[in-house]
């Protein structure tokens, strides 16, 4: 996958079905050739974190071990649970945690760019798809017929 997408530019992400479902929406431009547009749809996730996202250029998204992420990354996912909470089967003991995971089926990518950008995504399953816009919108209020008081 990595190859397929490095010089694509992160055009948006959609975070769906409450942080389960992370939607990257690229697009590759340079000049003389056709806007292409594509998405990558990572699901089941139980983690991720995106830094500097503005302007990004991706010099690639790869598959790596999980426990390489988590010794790489460990330290500062400990600190946001802390202050955030958050993560899916967390653990403060790094070992549990990723035994926990991969016992799951769950697998990890590294994201990175040549300027700023970078991030991580633990989750299921990765699958190419269309972009999507935007998360659904939620349901209009309903009218209440006519000739009566709202509650």
């Amino acid at each position: 996958m990595a190859t397929r997408f490095h010089d694509h530019r992160l055009a948006g992400y959609v975070v769906g079905e409450f942080g389960k479902r992370i939607t990257l929406n690229l697009e590759y431009h340079p000049p003389g050739v056709p806007r292409q547009v594509s998405a990558i749809e990572f699901s089941e996730v139980a983690a991720y974190q995106f830094i500097h996202t503005g302007s990004a250029i991706l010099a690639d998204i790869r598959e790596v071990p999980l426990a390489d992420l988590l010794r790489d990354i460990g330290g500062s996912l400990a600190e946001c649970w802390r202050e955030h909470g958050g993560y899916v089967h967390w653990n403060d003991d790094r070992e549990a945690y990723r035994a926990s995971l991969e016992g799951k089926g769950y697998r990890a990518w590294n994201l990175t760019s040549a300027v700023g950008f970078a991030g991580f995504i633990i989750a299921k399953r990765v699958a190419l798809g269309a972009p999507d816009p935007s998360p659904p919108a939620p349901p209009a209020p309903e009218t209440p017929p006519a000739g009566t008081q709202p509650r």
